[in-house]
């Protein structure tokens, strides 16, 4: 690898985002996962146009069209007999579409995009044991499985290591996740006849429901968030369908169907956490090593996209200016210009989960406040959120 180089930890979708929008500009990365294969677990997800952007500037808008619908909106439903309370249609000129896809098709796309750069080394089966930092870069361990230890160097490293990052911990921020009391079961089933390409979301007493389709439309992802009074470590667990079926037994009768239909159930534990100091020297953060974000407001994959172009760009802008010196400085930068964003988008999201989870009588009053709001109040108050462009 040839200089100026960086280290990130994490091959996830900020970890790779992070190493493409690097390599586009001409900086090698070396991208370490502590997993023995590249992979992303999880049923589906929502790209958004403010990070929908950022992909399309590195050259994925094709490959992305093959895996992603284009939503055509948003449908909030009540619970128990499927009443729309708020239908707020995307409007067909928005550029970038508002995309929905399988988590692990936006994987496989940006892995695809990296494994084409030659600027770009993909290393898997290491986790990162030490970090030492120097004027001049950064130096990190790694350990395999086998024991076995190997030495890298960089002008920097990047934590795009997830929830329980170790790069966070490791820069002396070892504060643990703190549960919800939520959790999220996830599924996916047969593509409904005849269904549009909508994100319909179904708002219960102390639960919700939420899907849309996604591999080209062939398949429905599902997902329902509810109490759960023991929380479980790591990315997801195997879920019986029985438990599910249970919690939507007074749901609306579409709801329940779909959710007979759906297989292969997993279950991820909910968990927050305080946002980190996103730059410490020569070490950033970013996606949920840094801030993570509730699945309530669909926001934690593109505000991982968002922070490796925010962060690229001014590493590049330093290199070129500064050359490696100037690397701290554009850490530095980098967590000053995120924030107040990232704040934002946490705090929007653990508002969301408030609201979706009303029971009597203040569902009430939250149905009927999104019956009144209506898809022209609802664009006002998400234009700052989807609205954002880098630079």
């Amino acid at each position: 690898m040839s200089a100026p180089h960086f280290l990130i930890a994490g091959a996830g979708i900020g970890g790779l985002t992070m190493a493409l929008s690097l390599a586009r500009r001409g900086i090698a990365a070396t991208v370490v996962e502590k997993r023995t294969s590249f992979g992303e677990l999880g049923a589906g997800l929502q790209i958004s146009p403010n990070s929908g952007h950022v992909l399309d500037g590195l050259d994925l808008a094709l490959p992305l069209k093959r895996v992603a619908v284009r939503s055509q909106g948003l449908v909030v439903r009540r619970w128990r007999d499927g009443r729309a309370l708020l239908e707020a249609p995307t409007p067909e000129a928005t550029q970038p579409p508002y995309r929905l896809l399988k988590r692990s098709d936006l994987h496989t796309v940006l892995l695809d995009a990296a494994r084409a750069m030659p600027n770009i080394r993909l290393v898997v089966g290491r986790g990162l044991k030490e970090i030492a930092q120097a004027e001049g870069g950064v130096s990190t361990t790694l350990t395999s499985q086998s024991g076995q230890a190997e030495t890298l160097h960089g002008l920097g490293l990047i934590g795009a290591d997830g929830l329980w990052s170790r790069v966070r911990d490791l820069t002396g921020d070892a504060s643990p996740p703190s549960f919800t009391g939520f959790e999220a079961w996830r599924a996916l089933a047969p593509a409904t006849p005849g269904g549009t390409a909508r994100v319909e979301l179904h708002l219960g007493s102390g639960c919700h429901a939420v899907h849309y389709p996604v591999a080209g439309g062939r398949e429905t992802n599902l997902v329902v968030v509810r109490r759960a009074t023991e929380a479980r470590e790591g990315w997801s667990r195997e879920g019986d369908a029985r438990q599910v079926a249970a919690q939507v037994a007074e749901a609306s009768r579409p709801l329940r169907d779909l959710v007979a239909a759906a297989s292969g159930w997993q279950v991820w534990s909910l968990f927050d956490r305080k946002p980190a100091a996103m730059a410490k020297a020569r070490i950033a953060l970013l996606g949920d090593a840094a801030h993570p974000v509730l699945p309530f407001l669909a926001q934690g994959a593109s505000l991982a996209i968002e922070d490796a172009a925010v962060l690229a760009r001014l590493l590049a802008r330093a290199l070129e200016t500064e050359g490696a010196a100037g690397v701290p400085a554009a850490m530095a930068a980098y967590a000053t210009a995120r924030a107040a964003r990232v704040a934002r988008v946490q705090e929007a999201s653990r508002s969301n989960g408030r609201s979706f989870h009303l029971g009597w009588p203040l569902g009430i009053g939250r149905d009927i406040a999104l019956g009144r709001l209506g898809a022209e109040g609802m664009r006002r108050r998400y234009a700052w959120l989807y609205d954002w462009r880098d630079g």
